[in-house]
């Protein structure tokens, strides 16, 4: 999914912000229902200019924290529709701004307000009978077995490298069939490249997911990364792992040799 179209509304600075050096900090994200309306909470402490602006088709509410960074763990959405919020995304979007992306039924009447270390983001609507959802409260996945390794052995013919991510930021990443024989554990392959995530430059990232779909685990890269991700058909499945503090394109290729 692109992040990166031609927007309905230029940036706008939230009032009371100014530019220079920033030491903000996000911690988190929550969606709230209220009277009249749905809140998107963003934890936020210390100083950041706050800019918005709106994306369509699809509809999408965009929200820069410039001189902030991502100090909270990035959690997928639970993909429940919460007063027309779709899909909730975040991730840093630059060393120094960090991006939350707002799916939406529609584009609707909003504002954006800084409170005391939160900032608000309010959107009308009269469906309000939902359960809150936090970024800070999704429970860590559970512990799973091991599941039996596979009897195929790797031959010097069948090792081949990990799937490619090509693409720059004006292009389309894309992402090909991972390699032929047993597939590594997310765990094994960045163990085997810990040498290739010492030397790396790109944003690093931390992550956990609990059976979540490959689908939205290639959604949560595409937003934290910036980039739009191709997914190919072949590739199917559910991920239950956690990434610390690794290379994002390197957690990235890893998730896909571990789908075998």
């Amino acid at each position: 999914m692109a992040l990166l179209a031609a927007p309905l509304l230029a940036p706008r600075a939230l009032a009371g912000t100014t530019g220079g050096v920033r030491d903000g900090e996000v911690r988190g994200v929550s969606v709230r229902p209220a009277s009249g309306k749905v809140e998107v909470v963003i934890d936020l402490q210390g100083a950041a200019v706050v800019q918005d602006f709106t994306l369509s088709n699809p509809a999408r509410l965009v929200i820069d924290l410039q001189g902030a960074r991502l100090t909270g763990r990035v959690t997928l959405y639970d993909g429940q529709n919460r007063g027309g919020i779709r899909n909730v995304r975040y991730g840093q979007f630059k060393p120094d701004v960090v991006r939350v992306v707002i799916d939406l039924d529609a584009l609707k009447d909003y504002q954006v307000e800084r409170a005391a270390g939160q900032v608000r983001v309010r959107i009308g609507t009269e469906r309000t009978g939902f359960a809150a959802w936090s970024s800070n409260t999704v429970a860590p996945p559970a512990a799973v077995a091991a599941a039996p390794r596979r009897t195929v052995e790797r031959t010097a013919s069948s090792e081949a490298p990990a799937p490619p991510v090509t693409g720059g930021p004006e292009s389309a990443a894309r992402v090909t069939t991972p390699s032929l024989g047993r597939p590594m554990s997310i765990d094994e392959y960045l163990a085997a490249h810990h040498a290739d995530a010492a030397q790396s430059q790109a944003a690093r990232i931390t992550v956990q997911w609990d059976n979540a779909s490959i689908e939205d685990v290639i959604a949560g890269f595409a937003a934290f990364s910036g980039r739009t991700i191709i997914l190919g058909k072949d590739i199917k499945g559910n991920v239950t792992a956690e990434v610390k503090n690794q290379p994002w394109d390197l957690a990235l290729n890893a998730v896909l040799e571990s789908q075998g």
